[in-house]
């Protein structure tokens, strides 16, 4: 790559690095002030009193770490149900050649394009009726069985691009179809694994719809509901918990995807190989 080459792209990752870190460091030091600091006062200039009571007002009048661990008790199981559904369901379209593969695949095909929105009103009803509301093992399902579209279509299309010949020679030394999954080809298929996990646990994580409308109980309610209903009762009044709230509910994502980042790298090209 030519001089000029590089130092465009550096120039480009600078510029590009600047963007995304603006709200982040914005809202950090917004955190840190008081109202009139905030509207007054430069948008990166350091708070005069550095206020970290705002956060423990964020975590005690917004319950924000009860709803930080409702967003875990939520995003883990239910991704690690989708991975496992999805995982068997690609193994099935990719090592068993049966005839109604196409149209299962087509199946969680279509179930990417079908708008979340127009699911919402059939599916209260149906909850409603099995008096299910304020359920965590009913959100767990739920959540895990709406990322399943996406993890079979990411996992499904980097499986087919490992050899069969190692199934063949799994088979003769007696290994069974499930420990085919798990300990030979789920091993090698990590990269999209880890990718449809991470995409699926954001999701879930940060997922505001399905709150509403399927949780009334405040002691459920997930960090976007519980910030929405600080941002109602303080965010005209005091900015600066309000923006503590908000570093407290991207924090553990940013942790997450810094951990696995290589790994969501890696898997984001997970169709692109071929036998």
């Amino acid at each position: 790559m030519s001089t000029m080459k590089k130092t465009l792209l550096y120039v480009f990752s600078l510029i590009a690095a600047v963007i995304f870190l603006y709200p982040l460091l914005y809202s950090f030091f917004s955190s840190l002030k008081d109202n009139v600091e905030i509207y007054n006062k430069s948008v990166f200039s350091l708070p005069e009193i550095w206020r970290w009571e705002n956060y423990k007002m964020a975590l005690v009048d917004a319950n924000i770490s009860r709803a930080i661990l409702n967003s875990f008790i939520y995003a883990i199981p239910g991704t690690l149900l989708c991975l496992v559904l999805a995982l068997m369901i690609a193994f099935v379209l990719t090592r068993m050649p049966l005839r109604i593969n196409p149209w299962l695949y087509n199946y969680f095909a279509i179930g990417l394009m079908i708008p979340v929105f127009s699911l919402m009103i059939p599916i209260s009803k149906v909850i409603g009726a099995m008096h299910l509301f304020n359920s965590y093992p009913l959100m767990i399902v739920l959540y895990g069985v709406f990322e399943m579209p996406l993890a079979v279509f990411l996992i499904t299309g980097y499986m087919r691009g490992i050899s069969k010949e190692l199934d063949e020679s799994a088979i003769m030394d007696g290994c069974g179809p499930v420990r085919m999954l798990f300990r030979i080809i789920a091993p090698l298929a990590m990269p999209a694994v880890s990718t449809a996990g991470i995409l699926s646990f954001f999701d879930i994580y940060n997922d505001l719809v399905w709150n509403v409308i399927l949780i009334s109980d405040q002691n459920m309610n997930n960090i976007s509901m519980a910030l929405m209903s600080f941002v109602g009762q303080q965010g005209s009044s005091q900015l600066g918990p309000t923006f503590a709230g908000i570093m407290l509910t991207i924090l553990p994502t940013i942790v997450v995807y810094l951990l696995f980042q290589e790994k969501v790298e890696k898997g984001l090209s997970a169709g692109a190989v071929k036998e």
